[in-house]
């Protein structure tokens, strides 16, 4: 297995370990996997999609399509560093109120500073890199765009149930924060 083909496998297996290490947490809510209502599914979404996710480039990988060159490789590669990094810095923003599911705790603050000042979603928008720069950096770019789509519809659901929820919880001030920050991509979306 080439380098750059090596180094996303080993980003991925990096990703899940953020999400294993939350197990370990005192709030034995924040690493739990269960939902309710106001998650609407996005939780078990993702999960779904992480697995087709996986299947693509296993598929696109073993059967050579859209395959890349070896120079283009390195840029999933950097994509999938940049995204842990940015995911690990949402997270860390969040501290203990940064969960699994959708779910808000009593006398939690509004976070808007860390990466939260331009967007908010900083750990979606990591992982969107991560996952994305795990099928580029494999190989193959027809991977990565079916997974890049098929990831940002998946967020796309999860955003709107977590800003349905942030809404409810934070009201007039999290609808100024929504006006003045993008979702995703700072200054774009």
């Amino acid at each position: 297995m080439s380098l750059p083909a090596l180094l996303p496998l080993l980003g991925i297996l990096c990703w899940a370990a953020y999400e294993l290490l939350l197990r370990r947490r005192e709030d034995a809510s924040a690493g739990s996997w269960h939902a309710d209502r106001r998650d609407r599914g996005s939780t078990r979404l993702l999960l779904g999609c992480y697995l087709v996710s996986v299947l693509v480039v296993v598929l696109a990988a073993r059967t050579a399509i859209g395959e890349l060159p070896a120079w283009a490789r390195w840029f999933g590669v950097a994509a999938v560093v940049a995204g842990l990094a940015l995911r690990a810095w949402g997270m860390r923003t969040l501290g203990r109120y940064y969960t699994r599911t959708l779910r808000t705790a009593d006398a939690q603050p509004l976070v808007r500073t860390g990466p939260y000042r331009l967007i908010r979603h900083p750990g979606y928008a990591g992982s969107l890199l991560v996952w994305a720069g795990y099928a580029a950096g494999t190989g193959s770019w027809a991977a990565a765009l079916v997974v890049t789509a098929l990831l940002l519809a998946a967020y796309g659901w999860r955003i709107a149930a977590e800003e349905r929820l942030l809404l409810d919880a934070f009201g007039s001030a999290y609808a100024l924060y929504r006006r003045r920050s993008k979702r995703l991509v700072p200054f774009v979306y």
